[in-house]
């Protein structure tokens, strides 16, 4: 299993990455700027736009810290781990995976602009991070 994963090249489930992280960015940009309705977003559990805007936010600089490891981690910046920072970044990538797949379900029981859309991204986002997590880097 871990051989056929390993078959996608990792640069380009990096750059994938980056253009879902991309898109994700671009969405709440237009929930802060009111062109997508709060109501779409958030499984439409928020009561205010101030309380979506936040939330909006919050989203934003998770997705540019996102953005950032995955340039190291895919290897488009290249940058040589040692054994400990190698293994480090692989435990980290790993732990990570379960939030991801919590957030394709949170996909799947949120509006219908989130079952639509957000979803496959969601489900492209947790594959790509799968092939990043799962490099050998020591």
């Amino acid at each position: 299993m871990l051989n056929w994963i390993r078959k996608f090249d990792l640069k380009k489930a990096g750059i994938i990455n980056i253009i879902i992280c991309t898109i994700n960015i671009i969405v709440h940009i237009l929930v802060i700027l009111g062109i997508i309705p709060f109501h779409w977003v958030n499984g439409g559990r928020t009561d205010s736009f101030d309380e979506a805007c936040r939330i909006a936010t919050s989203s934003i600089v998770v997705m540019i810290i996102s953005i950032l490891i995955t340039f190291i981690a895919s290897g488009i910046i290249p940058i040589k781990f040692n054994k400990f920072w190698g293994i480090f970044l692989s435990v980290i990538l790993i732990a990570m995976l379960p939030f991801s797949f919590l957030g394709i379900i949170q996909q799947f029981l949120g509006t219908i602009f989130e079952k639509c859309f957000m979803s496959i991204l969601a489900i492209i986002g947790f594959c790509t991070s799968t092939r990043i997590a799962l490099e050998k880097r020591w």
